[in-house]
């Protein structure tokens, strides 16, 4: 029995690491070659999005993981509406997007004062919309409902205020789901084809050969919720959601990227493997 799971776990592993060296090579000459390209913090000009990776590796690993029997189909189905939204808002932004409002005060605050829309905006309200679709889905009571929907868009949010510099994003993430993978034992065939895609992507954005974008942050914060809430109790996801809520609170009004330079270790692990 435990000898099959680790071989049902290794062939997932290997075809997470085949579809990342695929994606990886493809993906971001197109990038490139369709001019969605923008300059980084260094100013280097480098191709914007690469992080669709995440979504298409990860809804394939879905298809044929449910092919092969490894995954429940009332899994699959909402986690593959969850990642296509989060993508669709995601490249919405990052190619249509002003940077002008930044945070939910900002978004809302043109949509409501000025009665102007921005992509952050309708990234806001179609995500919250179809987050609550899917917790609905699931057959939650209201107030698991309203904790789960906002644990998801507040981790999506959350891996978004990350992605300022090279592999910080990708470390949180990479953290977070080894967490997962550890603590909750149901989600584990499903956390570990994640956690090597995400590895395997992450001397890739180290290098700063590419933006993961609003596509790759909101779809890997949007996984990382849902594997949050099918894994873990209440309790558990109260105490993930007040975390959240400190961030977002301290975000709007203070630097995140300040916070890490003030903090050794921080930065100690935010420079670490950047190039």
């Amino acid at each position: 029995m435990i000898l099959d799971i680790i071989l049902d776990m290794l062939l997932l592993v290997l075809i997470s690491i085949l579809l990342s060296q695929v994606t990886l090579k493809l993906i971001p000459p197109m990038l490139i070659e369709g001019r969605s390209l923008a300059k980084n913090y260094q100013g280097r000009t480098i191709p914007v999005g690469y992080g669709m990776v995440f979504a298409l590796n990860v809804i394939a690993i879905l298809m044929i993981g449910s092919l092969l029997g490894y995954y429940r189909i009332i899994t699959v189905y909402p986690l593959m509406i969850l990642i296509l939204a989060m993508a669709f808002v995601g490249l919405l932004d990052d190619t249509i997007g002003s940077k002008d409002s930044q945070g939910f005060s900002g978004h809302f605050k043109r949509l409501i004062v000025e009665k102007r829309l921005t992509t952050g905006a309708i990234k806001a309200i179609f995500s919250l919309l179809i987050v609550l679709f899917i917790n609905f889905y699931l057959g939650n009571n209201i107030v698991v409902i309203f904790i789960d929907t906002l644990l998801i868009l507040l981790m999506a949010n959350f891996i978004n205020l990350l992605d300022l510099r090279p592999g910080r994003a990708l470390k949180m993430s990479l953290f977070l789901l080894i967490i997962i993978f550890v603590i909750g034992s149901r989600v584990r065939v499903l956390a570990i084809p994640i956690i090597t895609i995400v590895a395997w992507t992450l001397p890739f954005d180290l290098r700063a050969e590419g933006m993961m974008g609003d596509v790759g942050a909101n779809v890997l914060g949007g996984i990382i919720g849902f594997l949050v809430i099918i894994a873990f109790g209440l309790t558990f996801k109260l105490i993930i959601l007040l975390a959240l809520l400190a961030v977002h609170i301290y975000a709007e009004f203070y630097s995140l990227s300040r916070l890490i330079k003030r903090n050794k270790l921080l930065l100690y692990v935010d420079r670490l493997g950047r190039q």
